[in-house]
């Protein structure tokens, strides 16, 4: 073959080869392929996702509108997203959701896209964050919005609250005050037993006062608490009614009228909600509203009287004087039995965050048994009074498992706070305490003089 017809061979080969497709792709059909998003999804790394793509986290816990939603989205509209959102992704779900705070970013961003179009709100960089649980997602939220320090009150109760379920439900059990602060504490959230008291009062208790809610403050909560507390033991010292019953039949209309009328209004008071729940009270008992608030009235206000609480009597035509009420015997009030005394030391220990060292006892006196604190050489000074005053109540003082607490004027002060919820917790064992003491004195009396033999 000639030089020339050789190259003009080569040429036909060469262009022969050019005309030969793509070869097939069968990435797909080769091992662990089909893995690649799973693998991706537990690595933390930066994508590129359309605002469609990811979603606000439906479990945010603040749930008040951003005020400053507006300078917000002027800012991105101007200069952009300066500060990357995190997101993360469910097992199973193709959708993304905000990991840790950015909602109102996102928000922002989804609107602008809407409204304009322009691309530039359309596509994100974001921080991808593999799946933990959703006790972790709610927990990151929570902190972000607590380091941004614009969180209400309510939001945190709730927000809290929700974050105990999940973390019980993820461990199957049961968390009470001191264990959860442990758990938040590891998580990153600041929060101690007395907060934690509150916000579970405040979500169980406070929520038929509707929107009113929304305003309300943490003072608000610790100066309600013992008040309604107060009322709360009078309507108990009158009838035998359970907590749940004085909130149900005395307490909850109060708030729901409330509730009725806060979009109205946009008012919130604590001092005419505790006096309509003083009226409510006196009501619902047929008293006098002035006996039931002289009653209530500090010892102080009445010339230094105690406290006493008088028998259940019709004082709607009382000749006495409207700030004087009558002392009785512990003996003449509403009787209590062992299992009322043990409820309300449970209380009390759960405020106190004792509540992993109660467990009933039946067969004992008490009813119940106290076992030691874990590592009572660190616990607060707080946590070591309360399990004294359990031990003698339980009276298990002789067998004590930790070192006694000096009796002195801190001590003193701690247990006559009224905005302590462990303290108020206390004075309710012990009023349970002393009436269950002098009606088992009564019946002890009443059998030694029909017999006429002496107590061994």
């Amino acid at each position: 073959m000639s030089q020339k017809g050789s190259m003009d061979e080569r040429r036909r080969l060469v262009a022969q080869s050019l005309q030969v497709g793509n070869p097939g792709n069968n990435a797909r059909d080769l091992e662990g392929a089909t893995d690649a998003r799973a693998t991706l999804d537990q690595i933390e790394h930066q994508i590129e996702l359309s605002v469609e793509e990811v979603r606000p986290y439906e479990n945010n816990p603040r749930r008040s509108a951003n005020v400053k939603f507006d300078d917000i989205k002027e800012s991105i509209r101007t200069s952009g997203l300066r500060s990357p959102l995190t997101v993360t992704r469910r097992p199973g779900e193709s959708h993304y959701v905000v990991e840790a705070g950015g909602n109102t970013r996102l928000l922002a961003l989804q609107q602008l896209w809407s409204e304009t179009g322009d691309p530039r709100y359309r596509q994100l960089i974001v921080l991808f964050r593999p799946w933990r649980s959703e006790s972790h997602v709610l927990s990151a939220h929570l902190i972000e919005n607590e380091q941004r320090g614009d969180m209400s009150f309510w939001d945190k109760a709730t927000g809290i609250v929700a974050l105990k379920r999940r973390l019980e439900a993820e461990q199957s059990r049961q968390l009470t005050l001191r264990p959860l602060e442990d758990v938040l504490h590891a998580m990153g959230l600041a929060v101690n037993t007395a907060t934690l008291g509150l916000y579970l009062f405040a979500t169980e208790r406070l929520r038929t006062l509707g929107e009113a809610v929304v305003g309300l403050t943490g003072l608000d909560v610790k100066t309600l608490q013992p008040r309604l507390n107060a009322i709360k033991r009078y309507a108990q010292a009158r009838q035998s009614l359970a907590d749940d019953d004085v909130y149900a039949t005395v307490f909850e209309p109060v708030f729901s009228q409330i509730a009725d009328k806060y979009p109205h209004t946009g008012e919130f008071s604590v001092a005419a909600t505790g006096e309509a729940c003083e009226a409510a009270t006196a009501a619902h008992l047929g008293e006098a509203v002035e006996v039931v608030r002289g009653a209530l009235r500090p010892a102080s206000a009445r010339g230094g009287q105690g406290e006493a609480l008088a028998p259940h009597t019709d004082t709607t035509n009382s000749t006495l004087p409207a700030d004087v009420v009558a002392p009785v015997a512990d003996a003449d009030l509403a009787p209590v039995g062992p299992e009322d005394l043990v409820r309300r030391v449970q209380a009390f220990a759960d405020v106190a965050g004792l509540g992993h060292c109660v467990e009933p006892a039946p067969k004992s006196s008490a009813g119940f048994r106290l076992s030691p604190i874990t590592d009572s050489g660190s616990a607060p000074t707080a946590q070591q009074r309360a399990w004294w005053l359990l031990a003698g109540v339980g009276g298990q003082v002789d067998a004590a498992a930790i070192a006694p607490v000096p009796l002195d004027q801190d001590f003193l002060f701690w247990l006559a706070d009224p905005a302590d919820a462990a303290a108020t917790a206390f004075w309710e064992v012990l009023t349970c305490l002393r009436r269950t003491r002098g009606n088992t004195c009564s019946a002890d009396v009443g059998s030694d003089t029909a017999t006429g033999e002496e107590e061994p």
